[in-house]
């Protein structure tokens, strides 16, 4: 049996040996189908910036990152510019430090004016003094395009007749697409419009969005390290990132920071190196959209960009695949020769039936619910969560005559044990989880308030004018609170979950329907506010824009704020997270956002997703204590293969000073 054969070979080389459940993996970086996949992967690909095991920021491909923000302002002529730049140089020179003003560029007809920071509080003073040159105004036009339209608003960009007056022209993916120019509004509108009729296209809507004196962009440079390698041994490029990020964005993969990557203007390499990026505006995923971007070798991705079915695209990670088969994969570490090889093994009859003897001859396993259970007898074995990818939680409809008081809101929540409703999830497999924000990063809280006390709750309802009628039920003037709690039909779990809210709150005193909803038109009662109550499950993500799920602009269809929450004091803390660029100052901005979402009560945090895997204890000795909430990955537990002799060293990337 195959089990006999791999007991004798890690006796015989010390390998790691792993058992993965299904067949052999299809290992596409970008879709990996289950949490095993998602691991070894990591293990073979690398991002620019990584999540490290203390949930920072931390290095990858990148060894370095800087913020800086550019200003550009055009003029009619190069002489123009060149005295924006003189008016610029004699200022004083306690003024110019105080601007934070790193460099001034003349380029042609446009001058660019390059600060330390994005957002800098003193452009607006620079800006005045530039402005006595009399920079050309600019103009931002929205065009709603149809898929079809776009390459008539490039080749219009392109013409000789509007190459020089269009200075940006930015795609989102729908097609649509933001215009800058120097022509007036009429002008630009005009002249668009003349183009389309010209080219017998249907004219499309435009509508102006603002009129500017100069574009501020924020710029993120990243330096590669000279370490960073492909597994044929050639140097990792800034080539290799563009190419990555062209791949992905033509392709309806599931990627958490493709918001972030829609902002990126342009992206070059100003030497070798280094990559120079600019953005179209400040969004505080710029920075921690690259954890998630595995980074692909561009000749790879030109020859086989269509072959990721039955080509393996080479890896800048740690390890590499040295042999593949159907029923095994071997790893091993490119640099560390002499580091123990990782066996995988695939398509393997159940382990359970041959549980005493195959326990002693694997070192890692991906069990399921009922293998789990069998191996929570085994002292021998660790059960470690892998870090979560999801999040779900309650939502309120904060409008609703029901649920309109916070204080029921407040009473609701506190009438819920966690614990028994996570018995009803998906295997019975799930983190009771209290904050807004993922777990485990270096600006996460656990969460604010009480979790469950029937006590507060009653005091919370009688605090509303509730009381209990003789059945034990909760009324105000006679009327009794009724909750409807809506599902997507046709989700199981999602009703599971659901009849177990109901029977939890009626238990309670409280009158409860769970109404299945077509899916068709789910999202439309969502957005509608035709609930109480609503499941939201969304993808964990490391950045810390919670705006669309929250703001007042997001309501009533216009986005995913289903709770209707409308708060002005919330809404300039979103605004200010949002825009927060420099990861130092994220934990203040997000814990305000944290207190002021548990003071409102728009939702209620539940869980958030596991899955485990099983580790025997003698293999991993250097494994110690480590964050439950954020959980660990492969490739921190292969660094635990020998026992700590000495202290280990934290390095974590900081932005300059």
């Amino acid at each position: 049996m195959a089990w006999q054969s791999v007991l004798m070979e890690r006796h015989r080389t010390g390998d790691v040996i792993m058992l993965m459940p299904g067949q052999s993996p299809a290992l596409n970086p970008f879709l990996p189908a289950s949490e095993a996949e998602r691991q070894l992967l990591d293990l073979l690909h690398e991002p620019l910036l990584r999540i490290d095991r203390q949930g920072n920021l931390g290095t990858a491909l990148a060894e370095q990152w800087t913020w800086h923000q550019n200003m550009t302002c055009w003029f009619d002529s190069p002489t123009q510019v060149k005295q924006a730049a003189e008016a610029i140089a004699v200022q004083p020179a306690e003024k110019r430090a105080a601007w934070d003003l790193e460099k001034v560029t003349a380029d042609g007809s446009s001058l660019v004016l390059r600060f330390a920071h994005p957002g800098s509080k003193v452009a607006d003073e620079v800006m005045a003094v530039v402005a006595m040159q009399k920079p050309q105004p600019l103009t931002m036009l929205r065009v709603f395009l149809t898929p079809n339209q776009r390459s008539t608003i490039e080749s219009f960009a392109k013409h000789r007749e509007h190459f020089a007056s269009t200075k940006r022209l930015w795609f989102d993916e729908d097609g649509s697409c933001e215009l800058v120019t120097t022509r007036t509004v009429v002008q630009a509108q005009q002249a668009v419009m003349d183009w389309f009729r010209q080219s017998l296209m249907p004219v499309p809507e435009i509508r102006p969005l603002a009129e500017l004196t100069a574009l501020m962009e924020p710029v993120l440079d990243f330096r590669l390290k000279n370490t960073a390698r492909w597994s044929a041994d050639e140097p990792v490029t800034a080539v290799d990132v563009m190419a990555t990020v062209a791949f992905v964005m033509l392709r309806p993969w599931p990627l958490s920071g493709r918001d972030a990557f829609r902002q990126i203007q342009s992206i070059t390499e100003p030497e070798k190196g280094h990559l120079h990026i600019v953005y179209r505006g400040c969004y505080s995923m710029a920075l921690p959209a690259w954890t998630g971007l595995p980074i692909l070798q561009a000749s790879w991705l030109k020859k086989h960009g269509q072959d990721f079915e039955t080509q393996l695209p080479p890896g800048a990670g740690a390890w590499k695949i040295s042999h593949r088969a159907e029923d095994r994969l071997t790893l091993e570490k490119s640099a560390e020769p002499t580091m123990p090889k990782i066996q995988v093994l695939l398509n393997q009859p159940d382990w359970l039936q041959e549980l005493g003897v195959l326990l002693r001859s694997y070192d890692l396993l991906w069990p399921s619910a009922e293998q789990l259970e069998q191996l929570k007898t085994q002292p021998a074995w660790r059960l470690l969560p892998a870090p979560p990818h999801s999040q779900l939680m309650l939502v309120w409809q904060t409008e609703s005559s029901a649920l309109k008081d916070l204080q029921v809101r407040e009473g609701l929540a506190l009438a819920l044990e966690r614990e028994s409703l996570r018995k009803v999830m998906p295997g019975g497999r799930a983190r009771v989880h209290d904050s807004f924000f993922p777990p485990g990063l270096w600006f996460s809280e656990t969460g604010a308030g009480k979790r469950y006390d029937l006590i507060e709750a009653e005091k919370r309802f009688t605090s509303a004018g509730f009381i209990r009628d003789v059945s034990g039920q909760w009324k105000k003037a006679g009327q009794p609170l009724h909750l409807r709690i809506i599902t997507p039909a046709g989700n199981m779990d999602r009703q599971r979950l659901a009849l177990a809210l109901a029977a939890s709150w009626m238990k309670f005193g409280i009158s409860v329907q769970t109404l299945e909803t077509p899916p068709d038109r789910y999202v439309a009662d969502l957005q509608n506010g035709q609930f109480d109550v609503a499941m939201l499950g969304g993808e964990l993500t490391p950045g810390w824009d919670v705006l669309p799920l929250w703001h007042s602009s997001q309501r009533q269809g216009r986005g995913l704020n289903i709770s209707r929450v409308a708060d002005p004091q919330l809404d300039l803390l979103l605004e200010a997270l949002v825009a927060e660029l420099e990861p130092l100052q994220v934990p203040r901005r997000a814990a305000a956002v944290e207190a002021r979402l548990a003071e409102l009560r728009p939702a209620l945090p539940l869980f958030t997703d596991v899955s485990e895997m099983a580790a025997r204890q003698d293999r991993f000795l250097g494994l110690g204590d480590f964050d439950p909430a954020r959980g660990i990955t492969l490739r921190e537990l292969l660094g635990s293969l020998q026992a700590q002799t000495r202290p280990t060293l934290k390095l974590e990337m900081l932005p300059p000073k």
